[in-house]
């Protein structure tokens, strides 16, 4: 099933601007954001390759992590993650492996595949992006194959999805991976200009879509896509559109690179150099 939206210009009830309220400008080149349990706020720099720890105000709190190949170190990552509310994980793709921490950012252990004991057909390369289910299934974005692959319990292969064998849901550039309230996946194909969907299980389901897609949220059944000018909310429960949200991007530094959705009225919006918070003007 596909589902493409064509906007119309009114205004619905639930349509409103976003205003930024505070912001840092303290990156190098912010590529992701993540959140906690607690909304404390994790940037990922990865031209500094480190981690920027803040509380739900933007009041930093941490930073950790330089360039290298050691524990706690980064070669240009591309993706946090604290999906699992326990740790972070860490695509750490030039390094061929993804890292986890605990949410103080101290290094837990890191997930490597080129070793004998790893089934080659489950093998990757290059990680850019993970997600936790169950709080211990680890799925990874395998950039060189072009697939998800899945790791029961962080570190056993199990099983992949989105490759050739997947028919409609083959995948040609998976960049980021998501889930909603119900465990279902979703994958931003770049090549496809697309969101894939899928159950836990890695059958394909359907397919979101907006013209001008640039990155994508989810929270809780809501999923929020970003066209370059405005937010789109899609309710998977109700297959609808729901509303639609303006951020005045004018006063923001840098185009949007990733966003995340804290409530219903406010949101987080990441540009290479600028992290912001903004809430709805109603």
């Amino acid at each position: 099933m596909i589902i493409a939206f064509i906007f119309s210009m009114f205004i619905s009830a639930t349509d409103s601007n976003l205003v930024k309220e505070t912001s840092v400008n303290e990156f190098m080149n912010a590529v992701s954001i993540t959140v906690d349990a607690k909304e404390n706020i994790y940037v990922l720099d990865a031209g500094a390759d480190q981690i920027v720890k803040f509380d739900s105000k933007l009041n930093f709190l941490k930073r950790d992590g330089k360039q290298g190949w050691g524990e706690g170190q980064f070669d240009s990552p591309t993706c946090i993650d604290a999906s699992s509310g326990l740790d972070i994980f860490v695509s750490d793709g030039r390094n061929y492996r993804v890292q986890r921490l605990d949410l103080n950012l101290n290094y837990i252990s890191s997930l490597y595949t080129n070793q004998e004991d790893y089934p080659s057909n489950l093998k990757f390369r290059t990680p850019v992006a993970s997600l936790v289910l169950n709080a211990s299934e680890l799925y990874l974005i395998d950039q060189d194959n072009k697939r998800i692959v899945v790791y029961k319990d962080g570190k056993s292969p199990s099983f992949v999805f989105g490759d050739y064998l997947s028919g409609k849901g083959q995948l040609g550039n998976p960049v980021k991976i998501l889930k909603d309230g119900k465990n279902f996946i979703y994958v931003h194909d770049k090549e496809q200009k697309m969101i894939l969907r899928y159950d836990n299980l890695g059958n394909y389901v359907g397919r979101l879509t907006v013209k001008g897609l640039e990155t994508f949220t989810i929270r809780n059944n809501i999923v929020y896509m970003f066209d370059g000018k405005a937010i789109t909310l899609y309710d998977t429960e109700t297959n609808a559109v729901i509303g639609m949200k303006y951020p005045d991007l004018k006063s923001m530094k840098g185009k949007l690179r990733d966003l995340i959705a804290i409530s219903g009225e406010k949101y987080l919006l990441l540009g290479k150099n600028e992290l912001s918070l903004w809430r709805e003007n109603n």
